[in-house]
Formats: structure tokens, sequence, C-alpha cells
């Protein structure tokens, strides 16, 4: 393999995620790199000097932000214990719809994967209590500098080339949509998850495949119908028809003269992002 190969094999590797210009229906290409021991030294000194003048500044830390939740009863005996029970019957659910068998019927499998989603968003509003206050932390204030620090670093053009040269042309950088947005995927990143983690969830998945079942079997009640009325046939006659009317459509359209293959720049190159983030927030 040659150089120019090798390149391009690690240029193509890279995690990728599509920003779409507000207010255009264009949309461009960024890709997360792989941080230097440099950008992390310098990543870890944005936390420590973060840290360092919100303790000066009298800001709680993560320890003193408990205490002060638990005086207000914010976080109790009854709050742990419905976060629990939430977080109980979601594992519980989840386990159900993984092992339901492939004769339950699409109604019960559509019931509960819209149970675990609602069990998801009440448990996202139980976490935001206390995810809420302590973003404000000197922990979570430190934390939030160090992986702005690391965006500027390492989000990438198609080219390789760093959308910003330095953090301060990230922190000045008026288009903030491309910079929350980046932002929000090198978060995800850290963590471990891919940027559409919300579409592959075991509700969506399940969703989507009863989504895509019945409107296959909406479509094949069309041809059949259109088998029907053209022969006058009913049943199985209509059906085997019906494929008979799907055959002459695929024919006609390739004596039609449609142009044959994929459009030039149509295939995507990338997966679409995800909108939202049901898993709370961890505290940091």
């Amino acid at each position: 393999m040659s150089a120019v190969e090798d390149v391009k094999e690690i240029l193509d590797s890279r995690r990728a995620f599509i920003f779409e210009i507000p207010g255009s229906d264009d949309a461009k290409s960024y890709y997360i790199g792989t941080p230097s021991g440099e950008d992390i030294r310098k990543a870890d000194w944005e936390y420590s000097k973060i840290y360092a003048q919100a303790i000066s500044d009298k800001l709680l830390t993560q320890a003193q932000m408990t205490d002060a939740l638990q005086e207000a009863g914010i976080i109790s005996d009854e709050y742990e214990s419905q976060v629990e029970r939430v977080r109980i019957q979601l594992g519980a659910e989840l386990f159900r719809l993984e092992n339901l068998m492939e004769a339950a019927s699409d109604d019960e499998k559509e019931s509960t994967a819209r149970e675990i989603g609602r069990l998801r968003d009440e448990l996202f509003v139980l976490n935001q209590r206390v995810n809420g206050p302590m973003a404000n932390t000197c922990e979570n204030l430190a934390e939030d500098a160090r992986t702005d620090f690391l965006t500027c670093r390492i989000v990438e053009n198609e080219n390789g080339k760093n959308v910003w040269e330095t953090y301060e042309d990230y922190r000045n950088d008026e288009n903030t949509a491309l910079t929350v947005r980046s932002r929000f995927e090198v978060m995800l990143w850290m963590q471990g998850l891919e940027s559409n983690f919300l579409e592959n969830t075991p509700e969506q998945q399940t969703l989507r495949s009863i989504a895509v079942s019945r409107a296959e079997e909406e479509i094949a009640a069309e041809e059949i119908a259109e088998a029907e009325k053209e022969s006058g046939k009913v049943g199985s006659e209509a059906v085997e028809d019906s494929k008979d009317v799907t055959t002459r459509k695929k024919v006609a359209k390739k004596k039609s003269g449609s142009p044959r293959g994929r459009p030039k720049g149509s295939k995507s190159k990338t997966k679409k992002d995800t909108k939202a983030a049901s898993k709370p927030p961890k505290s940091k």
C-alpha cells in the first residue's frame, strides 16, 4: 500500500458527523481526529485553571452541592427510591422486549417498546433534578473547559485540517451552532457512544422494524387490490396476478430510459446524526 493510500485509509476511518447549515439545505462533513499527547496535557491544564478559578469565586464543589441538595430536600430517600424503581422497571421492560418470541404480535412488541421510551423519559426528568445543579459545580465547569479545548484540537475538515487553529478561534467563533454541535459529538466520542446511538436502542429498532413491516403490508395490499381490479380475480389468484403487476412495472421502468446507477454525489459518506440524548448526562 502506497503512502497516499495509507493517508486516505486513515482519513476515511475517522469518526464523522454531518452538520446541516442553519437556514439552508446544505450540509458539510466534519471529522474527529485523535488528540496528541500535547493536546491532552493542555486540556488538563485548562481543567486545572478553571477549577482553581471556580474555587476562588467560591462556587460549590460536587460534594458541597450534594450536601446542599440533601439539605433542601431535593435529594432524599424518597427521591432515590423513585429513581431506583424506574430503573428496575426500565430494566425489566428491556429484558421483556429482548425475549419476546417471534410469534408475539406487533402490537405487543410496539406496546413494550413505547413503555421503554416512556420510562427513559421519566428517568431523565428525575436525574435532571440533580444533574442540572451539578452542572455548575467546580468539577463540571472545569470538565467543560477540558472538553472545549479537546474539541478545538481534534475536530477536522475533510482534508484532515483543524477547523480552528487556536483555542481562541474556537471560543470566539460566531458560528455557535457548529461549535455546540462539535462539542456534543466530542462528548459522545469520549463516552464511547455513536452519533446515532438513539436510533439503535432496542425499542427504536423494534419500532422501526414494525413500521417497515406495516409499510410492506400496505404496499402488498395495494398491489393485490390493483390485480383484482385488472383481472377480476380475488384471493390467491389475485396474489399471483399482483406479482405479475409488480414485474411489469419494473420492466416498464427499465424500458422508459431512466438513467441507471447512483447520481454523482448522492452517496452519503457518513451516518446521519442524532437529535437529542435520552440517556441523562452523568455528573462529572
